[in-house]
């Protein structure tokens, strides 16, 4: 079973002209997993040491940089209503399994980075001149780009939904 992936984040709208702009930041992503499998030790020849059926959990830790350019429909001193699409680089820095019978972690070190793009439509509310809190729902796709098994693995395609404060420059 997945759990809902959980991520947060800050970040920065640069502001081209009145309808135009592109947002740029960071962000840390958790997800996690759990599942019912066999934990085998082997020594360095092979011969398994010890073997533990158990359920298991899957936590990942990501650190990404999302890139979305924005289309305002509407823009005023209040309220900003917008389209965006962009993408984000992501990288796994932790990828440990826990055998939940016992205290054995495992630690898996991924290679590479995840892929993804997104599309969406979102509304700012304008809290300052330079702070709004926005509302993005969006749909998101991830590219098979041989990260660790995780919800993104699995079902690539996915619907967003963020919302935060964003410092307008």
């Amino acid at each position: 079973t997945y759990s809902l992936p959980v991520s947060a984040g800050v970040g920065v709208k640069l502001d081209f002209n009145d309808r135009w702009s592109l947002g740029v930041g960071v962000n840390y992503s958790y997800l996690s997993r759990k599942f019912y499998g066999t934990y085998i030790k082997t020594d360095e020849n092979g011969t398994v040491i010890n073997s533990t059926a158990s359920d298991v959990r899957n936590a990942q830790h990501y650190i990404g940089i999302p890139l979305n350019a924005y289309y305002n429909i509407l823009n005023n001193t209040h309220i900003n209503l917008y389209t965006y699409a962009g993408g984000t680089v992501e990288k796994c820095i932790s990828d440990k399994y826990y055998v939940l019978s016992t205290n054995i972690v495992h630690t898996e070190k991924p290679e590479g980075v995840q892929l993804s793009v997104n599309a969406g439509i979102g509304v700012e509310f304008m809290l300052g001149q330079h702070l709004g809190l926005y509302i993005d729902p969006s749909l998101r796709y991830y590219f098979d780009c041989d990260q660790p098994k995780s919800i993104r693995t699995t079902q690539p395609l996915m619907l967003g939904f963020e919302m935060g404060l964003r410092v307008i420059l």
